[in-house]
């Protein structure tokens, strides 16, 4: 079942600056500093599988080398609760259909334009399933007739807070957001607003879409509307305020369920302890000795005595 938020989060890595700082911050890879990002081009899926059901959270870049021809980016946004095991093979397959229809547009093709295959997760169970397609495969036989294939994982969830603020860019904004617990968000505010105040308008826009609706659903109109800066913090804190609100009636009624049950339990002790007293003050009348009642009662022989 898709988040509310699948959609604005998708939007968010459709814009070239996101995809820079997403790999910029993870991909240690040499060529990585050699992508032109000004002339990214986001492809069009339905030429790749145009009979099949679209993948809404997979997204194909094409970008050119400085030192060279161009590159393909494929990223899989995986909002599953479960871990895929299959998730190489499931790659892998979304790669070959891409070739296909590439040696389809233009069969003069001789060599096929490297495809880098980003897995991004944002589950809370840690990510299991094998990287390698290799991994997958009984190997009896030898590993050369066999598929080499590895796509590079991206999951929110291993990465420490300290890591994320270090970035210092949007992207560790939003894994923030994704990873933090509500009440332990409220202390990084501030470094998240200073972040958004750096980022280019219509990023910042996309942020706002996809921040509003992970607060709460539906996103209203207005959200994709503001043109200022200003409305960030103003909405972030408007956000945290319920969220304290909520917090604090939630101690409240837990409070309260407490009380009652200590009173219950109090007044339960009281009773027993009267009933104790009244037990006490009839084997007095009968001539029972003070030890014995004591003894007989549970209570201390100085309270049979004053009886």
């Amino acid at each position: 079942m898709p988040h509310s938020h699948d959609y604005g989060y998708k939007d968010l890595f459709s814009h070239p600056h996101i995809l820079k700082e997403l790999l910029f911050s993870f991909v240690t890879e040499p060529w990585v500093t050699e992508l032109d990002f000004s002339h990214a081009t986001l492809i069009d899926k339905s030429f790749i599988t145009p009979s099949k059901k679209k993948l809404e959270s997979d997204l194909i870049w094409r970008i050119p080398l400085n030192s060279g021809p161009d590159i393909y980016l494929y990223i899989l946004i995986e909002f599953q609760s479960t871990v895929d095991h299959f998730m190489a093979l499931r790659m892998l397959r979304y790669i070959l259909e891409l070739y296909g229809n590439l040696l389809k547009a233009d069969p003069t093709l001789k060599v096929l334009p490297p495809v880098f295959p980003i897995l991004l997760y944002n589950g809370d169970a840690r990510w299991s399933a094998p990287e390698n397609i290799a991994d997958l495969i009984d190997q009896r036989i030898s590993l050369d007739f066999l598929p080499r294939f590895r796509y590079f994982k991206i999951a929110e969830n291993e990465f420490s807070r300290d890591k994320l603020l270090s970035l210092k860019n949007l992207i560790g904004a939003l894994f923030l957001v994704e990873t933090t617990d509500r009440e332990e968000l409220v202390s990084v505010v501030a470094q998240i607003v200073a972040i958004l105040e750096q980022e280019q308008p219509e990023v910042y826009k996309a942020f706002l879409q996809w921040l509003y609706s992970f607060f709460s659903e539906p996103a209203p109109q207005w959200v994709t509307e503001i043109s200022q800066l200003k409305e960030v913090p103003t909405m972030l804190a408007t956000t945290l305020k319920k969220w304290e609100h909520d917090l604090v009636q939630q101690g409240l009624q837990q409070g309260l369920q407490q009380g009652i049950q200590k009173g219950l339990q109090q007044g339960l002790f009281k009773g027993k302890q009267e009933e104790k007293r009244e037990t006490a003050r009839k084997l007095k009348q009968k001539g029972m000795s003070i030890h014995e009642i004591a003894e007989l009662t549970g209570l201390s022989i100085d309270e049979v005595q004053k009886l």
